[in-house]
């Protein structure tokens, strides 16, 4: 991977930032605790302020926990719109504060709907697939950017083409769908927040077959072509080379030039280990989200 490459320079503009690792639901799959510090607006605003003198911000995805459970999340979302900062949102879709924000046109409202509505309340609680689909459609109607981010298992795997035509019959058929594999042992084992592997049973790992047709044949986060680093600040104020990054690159305190040559250490280490994998890069050369024996 060249760290003076097109992606990679795209990539610079583009930051993630976990505020916190609180929500308001238990779902059976989640691997991260709920009891990490929380990070202030102030200081996301101050390390925003900070690499914006050097990289110019053109886009920043909020994820958590539940970004919507943070007292003055819409507030620094109107202040990052106005600046021109594009924002997306992963959210669980069961808190809807869309009215306090007045830029929609500006904003991505990723949706996390984990399959068929059975199958999604098994893993978020009853009555939680509703929620998210009215949340969905109401955003959708008022001019915000929608996108739908799927928490794939060896059980709902085999249930995609229903759920794509349901999402189409009620939502519209050009809403975008990212599946995300459940992360393996290997990743859950080492997530700096990590309740290790939660529920099981019901909520299987993709085996190596199941996990490459999925990311040959529909998109994927990690993209089958990787490539996904990013400056991630998350909520205990470690910075990563990736939203799922395992190693810190720095923390929130440290310059924008410093965190960026970590991240080129990190890149330049791919490319001397990895030169037999025709993908765009990895933050975590040794260990890609857990799972380097999918792309081995």
């Amino acid at each position: 991977m060249n760290a003076n490459s097109e992606h990679f320079q795209q990539t610079l503009h583009h930051l993630y930032i976990s505020p916190l690792e609180a929500c308001n639901l238990n779902c059976a799959m989640c691997y991260t605790k709920k009891t990490s510090p929380a990070l202030s607006e102030d200081e996301i605003l101050d390390f925003i302020k900070r690499y914006n003198k050097l990289i110019k911000i053109e886009a920043i995805t909020l994820c958590g926990g539940e970004v919507f459970l943070v007292p003055y999340i819409s507030h620094l979302i109107n202040a990052l719109t106005d600046q021109g900062i594009f924002v997306q949102i992963i959210t669980n879709g069961t808190i809807d504060r869309r009215e306090e924000l007045k830029n929609p046109n500006a904003i991505n409202l990723i949706v996390s709907l984990d399959g068929l509505p059975l199958y999604h309340d098994k893993n978020r609680g009853k009555g939680a697939f509703e929620k998210s689909i009215s949340f969905l459609q109401k955003a959708k109607k008022t001019g915000f950017h929608t996108e739908i981010f799927s928490i794939v298992t060896k059980q709902n795997y085999t249930q995609i083409n229903k759920f794509e035509l349901l999402i189409c019959d009620i939502v519209g058929c050009e809403i975008p769908i990212t599946y995300h594999p459940r992360k393996p042992l290997a990743y859950l084992s080492l997530h700096p927040t990590s309740n290790i592997k939660r529920v099981v049973e019901g909520f299987d790992f993709l085996d190596k077959k199941e996990m490459k047709w999925l990311m040959k044949h529909r998109k994927t986060f990690p993209p089958i072509e990787l490539g996904c680093f990013q400056i991630a600040l998350l909520s205990n104020g470690n910075v990563y080379g990736c939203c799922e990054g395992t190693t810190p690159i720095g923390t929130i305190h440290d310059g924008p030039r410093t965190l960026i040559d970590q991240l080129t250490k990190k890149l330049d280490q791919w490319k001397k280990i990895s030169h037999n994998i025709r993908c765009l890069g990895c933050s975590e050369p040794d260990f890609m989200c857990g799972m380097k024996e999918y792309f081995s």
